[in-house]
């Protein structure tokens, strides 16, 4: 007599749970959290602006606030479309010629040699301080919005190339050269797909870097845009406003970011930190 169970024949046994609860718990947590941080940090401000009664032109209330992006919301909108464009033609000039550079630097010891010191000492210099100089050089208008966003996010696409071409693993490399590979072929074959990850990640940081680059060239050399609007309402007083264009362009980033982070995610699903990411969110896209 065996002691112990048997299943009835043509019975599968209950599947093991697939953690996909856990991972919709897990996502809206991570949403609910800063969520709530949030409520309850823009109630402590609205309370203490009614409390002290300090003026709307020094510090406007978040009710305020959201009345004034209720109020002028095309106008911000439309301000906002001209900061993208001009963000957009920069961050395009400097994705291509970062990627230009940072495969030219990894493929040629000398060209390293030469360039590289010289973009550590432009990325040194202050952006703003040399914001003149753009008015000066390209005109005003949205070139020189351009070109102060290229300022703002080449060099971390060009640094995060570079990382990533020479991380290739070097026996591939003697081995693909062995067999007659041009190096053409190589960094097509073997640098360029081992660098996407970090080629990702420099193109990432760039998107967030784009749009302020494009905001302080509107200070200087625009009469649209974003920077404009804020060089103006401050100027005039129009504190509330001012913060209407703030919060406009704070949630035009966080957007920004995850479309940069969907977009990785679609182009890496293989990569290590995607599974990774994809496994403590249980399974759940």
């Amino acid at each position: 007599m065996t002691t112990g169970t048997t299943e009835a024949p043509g019975i599968a046994a209950p599947a093991p749970a697939t953690g996909q609860g856990s991972g919709l718990v897990d996502a809206f947590a991570g949403v609910m959290w800063p969520l709530l941080s949030g409520l309850l940090g823009l109630a402590l401000w609205e309370g203490l602006v009614r409390l002290l009664k300090i003026p709307i032109y020094i510090l406007p209330a978040p009710t305020q606030i959201v009345a004034t992006i209720g109020q002028h919301w095309w106008y911000l909108v439309s301000q906002l479309a001209i900061t993208t464009l001009a963000a957009a033609l920069g961050l395009v000039i400097a994705v291509v010629f970062g990627l230009a550079a940072g495969a030219a630097i990894t493929a040629s010891r000398l060209i390293d040699r030469m360039l590289t010191p010289w973009l550590v000492i432009a990325h040194a210099v202050p952006k703003v301080v040399i914001a003149p100089l753009f008015l000066v050089w390209f005109g005003f208008g949205l070139q020189s919005e351009m070109f102060f966003v290229v300022a703002f996010t080449f060099f971390p696409v060009i640094v995060n190339t570079v990382t990533g071409l020479k991380s290739a693993d070097p026996e591939q490399i003697l081995m693909v050269r062995a067999m007659g590979a041009t190096p053409s072929q190589i960094l097509r074959k073997i640098q360029f797909p081992s660098a996407l990850a970090s080629i990702c990640a420099g193109i990432k940081l760039a998107v967030t870097l784009a749009p302020v680059g494009a905001v302080i060239g509107e200070f200087v050399a625009s009469n649209k845009g974003l920077g404009h609007l804020l060089i103006r309402a401050v100027g005039d007083m129009d504190t509330s406003l001012a913060f209407a264009a703030v919060t406009v362009f704070s949630i035009f980033g966080v957007l920004l970011w995850r479309l940069a982070e969907w977009v990785e995610r679609r182009v890496l699903p293989w990569h290590p930190s995607q599974r990774e990411a994809f496994l403590l969110r249980g399974g759940v896209n």
